[in-house]
């Protein structure tokens, strides 16, 4: 779109409107009774997409609040407008564009109703309805639909976002038409809400996702220093944020569509979920377009160029709906369930239960979260039949879908159960690589893992080998002929997590020394008892283990330890860290309610304001990307293992789980430097150093995304 910066615009928007409306969208969540196109609000987020990434000028946001507060009234009061706004011939305007809805004052005489009042900004300059708020003189609250004509003054106004009208309206004694009042009237204006932030919230990731692929095509094709632009690590990083951030995004509108969506989402549910959208979707794409004028140089500051107009749609959504500061407020300690956890199945009611039993049982005896604790919480679950409950039922688990999985560590985590399980490492990462690549005899370590008669530790990391596992010099030659081959092992591990109280190890060595480096590496199962295994406890900067050094002097094993086939280790290890970044998700489940627990070691305390909105920004960045972590298992729930995008969740969970630590160790006062009170603030601060490291670096995860998703030069 061509824009004269003393001109108009040189697109008609209502022209553009028409032509989709033509295609179904402007009824796109109606029913096809009520006229609409029989889609739903996951439909609306997709196309506002599309909308977005081209900055279209069109009332997408306000025909969404309309159809949000007018379809969900089982009256007929409003059908001629609803079917007339679904079919594209008129175009609404809502008056809750604000932080709080504007509200018309309201004279009843006779059977008619007229409204007056202004309004300074409303999302539109050609419109033809007005739906809105209005109060009586005796405080009843009415939903209202005025018709743009006889004592209404539409003055369109100058815009920030040069592809959005924007105007001021007056009305004096203008007829309206009464649609709803009272409670039910409030509700419809909620909701209405709900529906304009969700249609501002998927532009928005439109915005986000345009603004990042043309930066990396620009990134591509701009040349310094005699080579691409996307090659330069500050360029990776700066693009790999942006790339988690539109992630989050979606997952988080697609999170609001679904509760318009759900017939049992309450109201709350609505406007904590739309805050949601508020706080993290529109900074996210401030970012972004930010991101791409300073990929662009020079060029993204000029006129010329679109990148202008994203950037300005991003920013002045800020003053929308009361921005960031409105979403952030809008969310509640404590709250009651999502959408997602309203269709959990009676099974896991019953594993709640459970917990709710044996659980008070366990703290009476393991009041901390050291190993033994986690082991013998994890044998009390494994007698009931609860451990492991998302493996296959052919392999001893329950089968559950990933609702319940999320359900699951959700139950665990709001009652304050052990943090993790002794053989979580088994459990999560080696069990599933196991079910994949094992032997039959080899499977039959799966009951054991379960019932903890073996505890599994992974020996990938090395002195010189970190994120860069291909490098790892461990190696392993084969003695023997036929079914006696031996596996002969020598080298060094390190920073094994769990080395020291492990039984087993899955071991990756090299087997042809003269391979690729990613080639000729090969996974062994290793027991820890073997001759020839030294083993030494690495202390934390916490004081505490958790992490061995292991050293494998002529150790043999025999040929049926080997995983997979023979030199294609490094295969069966993604498959092993595909599992244990989808570990990472269930991890990043339980974030939210370590803020909530935080919430709840300070409630008789008085927080300064600073230390109130640092708790409420940790509080919005978990609950985004437990919804990303929500989204990603479905996403496996399709494929069949999770893939290289979840280094996405790894490169969020490490970051929001520091920013969490720091901000309870920075509200927590001088208490947090001493004593039994601020114990868990000194130990979370300390131990949090430890995620951005762990499982790839930080700097890895952005290179990963940037190289293997974005597909940047190394």
């Amino acid at each position: 779109m061509l824009l004269d910066p003393q001109g108009e615009p040189a697109v008609d928007g209502r022209r553009v409107w028409s032509a989709l409306a033509g295609v179904g969208l402007a009824g796109l969540p109606l029913s096809e009774s009520r006229g609409g196109a029989g889609g739903t609000w996951r439909d609306v987020a997709v196309a506002g997409e599309l909308l977005g990434a081209a900055v279209a000028p069109s009332p997408f946001v306000p025909v969404a609040g309309a159809l949000g507060a007018l379809d969900v009234l089982s009256t007929d009061a409003g059908a001629e407008i609803l079917q007339g706004i679904a079919e594209g011939a008129v175009v609404p305007a809502v008056a809750w564009t604000g932080e709080h809805p504007s509200t018309l004052v309201a004279i009843e005489s006779g059977g008619a109703v007229t409204v007056s009042g202004e309004i300074d900004a409303v999302l539109g300059g050609r419109i033809d309805v007005l739906v809105a708020r209005a109060e009586t003189a005796a405080g009843e609250v009415l939903l209202v639909v005025v018709e743009v004509g006889e004592g209404v003054t539409v003055t369109p106004t100058e815009s920030l976002d040069l592809a959005r009208e924007v105007s001021h309206l007056a009305l004096s004694g203008a007829s309206a038409r009464v649609i709803a009042r009272g409670e039910q009237a409030e509700r419809a204006v909620r909701r209405g809400r709900a529906g304009a932030v969700l249609a501002l919230g998927a532009e928005l990731v439109g915005v986000q996702g345009h603004c990042l692929e043309g930066s990396v095509a620009y990134a591509l094709e701009r040349t310094q220093f005699g080579q691409p632009i996307g090659a330069f690590q500050g360029v990776k990083h700066r693009l790999a944020d942006v790339l988690a951030a539109v992630e989050l995004s979606r997952a988080t509108v697609r999170h609001l569509a679904q509760c318009l969506d759900h017939a049992g989402a309450t109201i709350e549910t609505l406007d904590e979920a739309s805050g949601l959208v508020l706080a993290s979707v529109v900074p996210a794409a401030v970012t972004a377009g930010n991101a791409y004028i300073q990929v662009l140089g020079g060029i993204g500051y000029t006129w010329e160029h679109e990148a202008h107009l994203y950037y300005r749609r991003a920013c002045a959504a800020q003053g929308l709906f009361g921005g960031p500061g409105a979403g952030r407020s809008a969310q509640q300690v404590g709250r009651a369930r999502t959408v997602s956890e309203l269709s959990v199945s009676p099974t896991l009611i019953e594993f709640a239960e459970l917990v709710d039993e044996v659980l008070p049982e366990h703290r009476a005896e393991h009041p901390s979260d050291d190993f033994p604790s986690r082991l013998a919480w994890q044998q009390r679950l494994h007698t009931a039949g609860w451990i492991a409950p998302h493996w296959p039922e052919a392999f001893g688990g329950k089968g559950l879908g990933i609702v319940d999985q999320v359900e699951y560590d959700r139950v665990l985590g709001s009652r304050r159960a052990p943090v993790t399980f002794a053989g979580v490492l088994g459990l999560n990462n080696v069990a599933p690589t196991l079910m994949r690549f094992g032997t039959p005899e080899q499977q039959q370590h799966l009951a054991r893992i379960q019932s903890t008669e073996e505890i599994w530790c992974q020996g990938f990391s090395e002195p010189s080998s970190g994120s860069d596992l291909a490098s790892l010099r461990t190696r392993a030659h084969i003695e023997g002929e036929g079914d006696g081959r031996e596996f002969v092992i020598n080298g060094q591990k390190v920073w094994t997590s769990e080395g020291m109280e492990a039984t087993h190890c899955l071991l990756l060595v090299r087997t042809d020394p003269d391979a690729p480096a990613h080639k000729g590496i090969s996974a062994l199962l290793v027991p820890l008892d073997t001759p020839g295994i030294t083993r030494r406890p690495i202390t934390q900067i916490t004081g505490e283990g958790g992490f061995a050094e292991m050293f494998f002097d002529d150790v043999r094993v025999p040929w049926s330890a080997l995983l997979g086939p023979l030199n294609e280790g490094w295969m069966v290890t993604m498959t092993t860290l595909a599992f244990e970044r989808a570990g990472v998700i269930m991890m990043a489940s339980r974030l939210e309610q370590e803020v909530e627990d935080v919430f709840a070691e300070l409630e008789d305390r008085e927080l300064s304001e600073a230390s109130r909105l640092a708790l409420l920004d940790r509080l919005v960045e978990a609950r985004t990307l437990g919804l990303l972590g929500q989204r990603a298992l479905a996403n496996i729930a399709v494929k069949g293992a999770p893939g290289p995008e979840h280094s996405v969740i790894k490169l969020v969970w490490s970051r929001v789980a520091q920013q969490i630590a720091d901000t309870r160790l920075s509200v927590s006062g001088p208490l947090a430097l001493t004593g039994e009170a601020g114990q868990a603030a000194r130990t979370g601060a300390l131990g949090s150093r430890a995620m951005t490291i762990a499982g790839g670096t930080t700097e890895v995860m952005k290179n990963i995304l940037a190289q293997q998703v974005l597909r940047l030069p190394r």
